[in-house]
Formats: C-alpha cells, sequence, structure tokens
C-alpha cells in the first residue's frame, strides 16, 4: 500500500493564508451553527486578495515618497485611495449597486383572501 502524502489544505487551495487556522476562528466564533467545507477557504483566499491588493498599493506608494519601507500611513492612504478596499474596509458590500432587495428589508403584504375571510367572523 502506498501512503498518501500529507497536505495542508492551503497548499492544496494554492494559498498563503492558513485554512486551518480560519475555520478555527469561524467555529469559535460562533458566526453560524453550520458551515461548508468551503467556507473557511473561501474567506482565507479573499482575506489573502485583500492583503495583497493593499500591501500592494501601500509599496507603490512607499516607492513614490522614496522610502524602503511601508509604514501605517502608507496603508491608509492605499486604502483611501482605492474605492474598493475603502468600502470593504468601511463595512459595505462593493458591487452590489442596488440589484437585489437584502431580505431584512423583505415586506410580505397580507394576502386579500386572508383579510376577506377574517372580516367575515
Amino acid at each position: 500500500k502506498a501512503k498518501k502524502s500529507r497536505s495542508s489544505r492551503s497548499s492544496r487551495a494554492g494559498l498563503l493564508f492558513p485554512v486551518s487556522r480560519v475555520e478555527r476562528q469561524l467555529r469559535s466564533g460562533h458566526f453560524a451553527e453550520r458551515f461548508g467545507a468551503r467556507a473557511p477557504v473561501y474567506l482565507a483566499a479573499v482575506l489573502q486578495w485583500v492583503t495583497h491588493k493593499a500591501m500592494d498599493m501601500a509599496g507603490k506608494i512607499s516607492k513614490k515618497s522614496k522610502q524602503q519601507r511601508i509604514s501605517p500611513s502608507h496603508l491608509q492612504m492605499a486604502v483611501q485611495k482605492s474605492s474598493v478596499l475603502k468600502q470593504l474596509l468601511r463595512g459595505g458590500v462593493p458591487g452590489r449597486h442596488g440589484r437585489a432587495v437584502p431580505q431584512s428589508q423583505r415586506v410580505a403584504s397580507p394576502s386579500k383572501k386572508k383579510m376577506t375571510k377574517s372580516k367575515k367572523r
């Protein structure tokens, strides 16, 4: 019998961020009773993308200012310049533009049949 070589979920997904650690934080945070097996992989990928975008822009800003290190002010300027990062870190969801109404705002109107039955009694 040939033994399978062990590989982490991060390496299988091609990520640098730790999928197992993200899953542990999801479970300990009590965000939901259950979540799918792919949820921590997706979340780790999103976190990696956001970090990469912010650090890349901050690196470009630090090069423009002729400095070799990224300072907190460079990160802050990078977030201010990027509309996507600004909206994400403010707490919004980018790219929706009013296409769908969130479920919390939907209001069910009472049906007319039920109204007529209650009036008869």
